[in-house]
């Protein structure tokens, strides 16, 4: 009975701090997002026909020292991935200045490192591309519904920034 209960106790509290799984395809590249949905987001472009639903993830790997940054973009009315980008970066590279918002339709969360010698390395995927695109950024833009969502992810990142109080 004792071994039964601690085996379910076990389970359950895997199953509750286990971050959510999320497989995805753009093109021919699959891909697993292992992070916490932060934001998901239509874009509206009257008269264009250029709608599109951005989907932005987010994990910090305290163990290892970095925080991954996933991007999902969709053409509105397709269920394809278009755009698939993947960030990561040393969390010793952010700070408290690191994290900016503005208050733009829709609002933004500016996450820039601490200096313009270190980058967020970045892989892009499109779903009309053979292969990836390898790049280096110095900053990342996140978009979010409303203001409360953007102050809730910053919220969220001040624990795990160096310096922040």
């Amino acid at each position: 009975m004792r071994t039964t209960a601690l085996i379910l106790v076990l389970t359950t509290l895997m199953v509750v701090s286990s971050h959510a799984q999320y497989h995805g395809r753009c093109g021919s590249y699959r891909y697993t997002i292992d992070g916490k949905l932060i934001s998901n987001l239509d874009i509206v472009i009257p008269g264009s026909g250029n709608d599109i639903s951005i989907k932005s993830y987010y994990k910090v790997d305290t163990k290892n020292g970095y925080i991954w940054f996933w991007i999902e973009e969709t053409k509105a009315g397709s269920n394809s991935i278009a755009k698939f980008t993947s960030l990561w970066s040393r969390l010793s590279e952010l700070n408290a200045e690191s994290f900016s918002s503005n208050k733009n339709n829709p609002v933004e969360v500016q996450v820039q490192l601490s200096s313009s010698q270190q980058f967020f390395f970045t892989t892009v995927y499109y779903s009309q591309k053979k292969g990836p695109q390898y790049e280096v950024r110095n900053k990342l833009s996140i978009r979010f519904n409303n203001e409360a969502d953007a102050n809730a992810f910053i919220r969220d990142m001040q624990p795990y920034i160096p310096g922040y109080k």
